[in-house]
């Protein structure tokens, strides 16, 4: 039979410990992702979006150029980039500039071709 101190020493992160407090406050509940369509997809590192297969968001428009647009996470903010697309990238209703990166933050609404994407956080 196990007693608690032991099952403590299992843990990975002893969060009474000063590393741990410092750890934890670091941890930010919850996880931003990108919605469309019905669909709710993370933002871990970086997201492609386009009309090619390979690209983390598929659409299947043809407005949308083959590698559209990026989505990256860049410390703890979001950021969007249009890569040099036909019909362009906008965010809030306004065209991006192709090749610049623009912040993106929570309720935003992105327009690539028909398709509306935004910005929301889940806890």
């Amino acid at each position: 039979m196990e007693t608690q101190d032991s099952e403590e020493r299992h843990d990975t992160i002893i969060y009474d410990s000063t590393v741990g407090q410092r750890l934890s406050g670091m941890r930010k509940p919850g996880t931003t992702y990108i919605v469309f369509q019905g669909n709710k997809v993370p933002i871990v590192r970086r997201l492609t979006i386009g009309r090619d297969h390979k690209s983390s968001i598929t659409l299947d428009d043809k407005l949308v150029s083959r590698s559209h647009a990026v989505i990256q996470k860049i410390k703890d903010d979001f950021y969007i980039q249009d890569l040099h697309s036909t019909n362009g990238t906008f965010v809030n209703g306004e065209k991006i500039p192709p090749g610049d990166y623009i912040r993106l933050r929570l309720s935003d609404v992105i327009l690539i071709g028909r398709t509306e994407l935004s910005v929301s956080h889940f806890q």
